[in-house]
């Protein structure tokens, strides 16, 4: 046979929880009542009895106890052979100040042709003030009959910015158009949705693929590391803690009531 499982130092906080719970129970407060050693004292001696024997204690549910490790070994390791995301998705997902840079690339570059459009749109507003400006100078001066010659040239220039203002303007109604179906065409820029964690999905199936440790699974590895847990809890309250209290206070009670008779035959 192999020899049980010694108390490992992680797992005592857990057997003085269970101590401190036997020590609280009505049988052990009944059996101190009756021995008439109810006190603090008598009970920080039990307390520290337990403790000194806990390895002794600790035999009783040494079965539970060997379960208990071996389920909590089983999830250490199910936990670090866990894959994690791949070199190759880490590298091809793009961090936000890169998709970022990414997005605003179009618009960095595109400076320079930004101008074409304000030029289509500015052109042809300067150039039919000026043709107006320069008709209505020309004209005033023509009617006035004084700088023929001025007059004529001012027509001259309203008559060419008139031509100028005309042509912008239908070549900036042209590029508007265009830019307006070649953004219709173009297809929107959808973002990519997260993969969903297995864990997430309501109803996950029920036979993931071999080699896989998906977050369900260690969730079920820790609720059977709770379960070994808490039956081994119950073995060593009921087969350990609680039987060597109750050894201690009768024996206890017998050398109490020796020395009683002891001193009632010596008086």
């Amino acid at each position: 046979m192999t020899a049980s499982p010694g108390l490992q130092a992680e797992d005592r906080p857990d057997f003085e929880r269970a101590l401190h719970q036997a020590l609280r129970t009505a049988e052990i407060r009944e059996a101190l009542g009756r021995s008439g050693s109810s006190g603090g004292t008598d009970i920080q001696r039990l307390r520290s009895q337990a403790l000194v024997e806990s390895e002794a204690i600790a035999t009783a549910a040494a079965p539970e106890y060997a379960a208990y490790l071996r389920q909590r070994a089983a999830a250490a390791a199910a936990a670090s052979t866990a894959p994690g995301p791949s070199a190759a998705a880490v590298s091809a997902a793009p961090t936000a100040p890169a998709a970022s840079a990414v997005r605003a690339t179009p618009f960095t570059t595109t400076g320079g042709r930004g101008l074409l459009p304000a030029l289509a749109v500015l052109t042809p507003a300067l150039a039919g003030a000026s043709a107006a400006a320069f008709l209505l100078l020309g004209g005033l001066l023509r009617l006035s009959g004084s700088q023929r010659e001025t007059a004529d040239a001012l027509l001259t220039a309203g008559l060419t910015s008139a031509t100028i203002a005309a042509v912008t303007l239908a070549a900036g109604m042209v590029c508007l158009v265009v830019t307006a179906v070649r953004h219709r065409s173009s297809p929107p820029d959808r973002q990519p949705r997260p993969h969903r964690r297995p864990h997430a999905h309501p109803h996950p199936h029920p036979h993931p693929p071999s080699g896989s440790h998906p977050p369900y699974a260690w969730r079920r590895d820790d609720a059977a590391v709770a379960t070994a847990r808490d039956a081994w809890l119950r073995a060593l309250l009921h087969r350990g803690i609680l039987p060597f209290l109750r050894d201690r206070l009768k024996m206890s009670h017998t050398l109490s009531r020796t020395s009683q008779k002891s001193e009632k035959g010596s008086t």
